[in-house]
């Protein structure tokens, strides 16, 4: 008996050491990891089994450099997986799918009772090659507006700084698509699941447009449809949404008698702050320590953007706008440096600018219309700027056409989104005989974890029939009550 014991002891001490392989999937070697947890503090560790595979940087070139892909593979609970694992497809553009596991988890508790997932990211986010900028130089915290000089020598920065690492030319989406292949024929999987969140939905659609017959299911979770030129909407899809999320405040007995019309607060104190940006002496949120902080235009739409991607974010804009207008500006420039400091460390900027000027760029022009409205032109003219300096080739002549085919295909849209709003996800699932959207009441961006969103993947995935689902439970979800102080909503 203690003979078996020590064999036991030992069996298990080697399953746990270093290089010791968790398992292997068609030609990877996959060992026990800790995946990488970014913007969420403090933090437990995520477990994982991870590998890495190289790929050419430009599969134009024979013999040029060489870049590594980071891939995490989530097990399933069966003994014996279904073929066709999940692959998880991040957003951004600039997310790694990797780091963004931890706040998806919960969601795909059902998916991984038969099926792997697996989580590769995307070149040059994460761990595979990561491509990020330094910050501006010179950059005037009190700036109003984007100044497409400065746009432009940030551009030739980052060039500078990545050459010896980095060709900008390819790190487009067609480049990923052909990485995802790779990965997908390294593991032995003759088919695939996609679930795309946001940018996501872009990468997921390139995919299912190139490698039509390796694609078991899709989800498109907050859908960009493939005709559109990323950001060229942002500026009335926001203010869309803020006029239907502060006009229900408005509209409410309670949030209406202690805030009066919210959205009005906010017109008037981006003007204000377009006129007069100043420094605030402000206590650092997550040191405490106290300084001077730009309170400018921009700080006011960071806050306003951001909020309106959550529920609960939503409900705590019109109180924060009230506070910032009786002259308290804590709350406003806390959340404002949180929200800058989180996007910094999730999103790889350079892959950004590769995607943006490679694959949008192109399609922006002067937007009259957007004239008055919160963000104004402000996303275009830096856009315009920074891809004037930035190297890029060509996208395929169809990138931008609609995707069409008859994959099972579930489109989910949140009634509030302020980037991707529901009308997107009507206009790509009108090419997909198979597809459904549903739109998630009361909801804003990357809805697919909330209320009963988990059950109803989990049963598309398991059956891929969209159209098959009960979906009367997505009824129950509302608006989340807005705040009347900080420490929380009406009884």
């Amino acid at each position: 008996m203690r003979g078996l014991r020590t064999t036991l002891a030992l069996l298990a001490g080697l399953a746990t050491m270093p290089g010791v392989h968790a398992r292997q999937l068609g030609q990877l070697n996959f060992e026990k990891c800790e995946l990488p947890v970014v913007g969420i503090r403090p933090s437990n560790p995520v477990n994982a089994e991870c590998t890495t595979l190289k790929v050419p940087e430009n599969r134009s070139e024979s013999g040029g450099r060489e870049i590594e892909l980071a891939i995490a593979l989530v097990p399933a609970r069966a003994p014996r997986p279904l073929p066709d694992p999940v692959f998880i497809l991040a957003g951004g553009p600039g997310q790694s799918a990797r780091e963004v596991w931890r706040g998806m988890a919960g969601g795909f508790r059902e998916v991984l009772s038969e099926r792997h997932v697996i989580l590769l990211d995307q070149r040059g986010t994460g761990a595979s090659n990561r491509f990020d900028c330094p910050a501006p130089k010179d950059l005037d915290p009190l700036a109003i507006e984007i100044e497409p000089a400065l746009a432009a020598q940030g551009a030739r920065d980052c060039l500078d700084a990545n050459k010896d690492s980095h060709d900008a030319r390819w790190y487009g989406t067609e480049d990923a698509a052909q990485d995802l292949d790779a990965v997908r024929a390294a593991i032995g999987a003759e088919k695939i699941n996609l679930v795309g969140v946001s940018y996501g939905t872009r990468m997921g659609q390139i995919y299912a447009k190139r490698y039509p017959q390796q694609v078991r299911s899709i989800v498109l979770d907050s859908v960009v449809p493939n005709e559109l030129y990323l950001g060229t909407e942002h500026a009335i899809n926001l203010e869309a949404t803020l006029k239907a999320q502060l006009g229900r405040c408005r509209d409410d007995a309670e949030c209406g008698e202690r805030f009066g019309d919210p959205y009005a607060t906010l017109q008037a104190l981006a003007a204000q702050l377009r006129a007069q940006p100043r420094m605030i002496a402000a206590r650092d949120p997550r040191s405490g320590e106290s300084g001077e902080r730009a309170l400018t235009v921009a700080t006011l739409n960071t806050v306003a953007r951001m909020y309106m991607y959550g529920g609960e974010t939503a409900a705590l804009l019109p109180l924060t706008l009230a506070e910032a207008q009786a002259g308290r500006f804590e709350p406003l420039l806390a959340q404002a440096s949180m929200m800058s400091d989180d996007l910094g460390s999730q999103i790889a900027s350079g892959m950004h600018w590769s995607v943006l000027c490679a694959e949008d760029a192109a399609g922006y022009a002067p937007r009259p219309q957007d004239e008055g409205t919160l963000f104004g032109q402000d996303f275009i003219d830096a856009v315009t700027g920074w891809c004037a300096q930035w190297p890029r080739r060509s996208v395929p002549e169809d990138f931008h056409a609609p995707i069409a085919g008859d994959w099972p295909v579930l489109l989910v849209s949140g009634e509030f989104d302020p980037v991707t709003p529901p009308r997107y996800g009507d206009q790509v699932v009108r090419n997909l005989p198979n597809g459904r959207h549903l739109i998630v009441p009361g909801q804003g961006h990357s809805v697919l974890g909330r209320g009963c969103g988990p059950k109803l993947l989990a049963q598309f995935i398991a059956k891929a029939d969209a159209k098959a689902l009960d979906t009367d439970c997505l009824k129950q979800l509302t608006p989340a009550p807005f705040f009347l102080n900080f420490s929380g909503s009406a009884p």
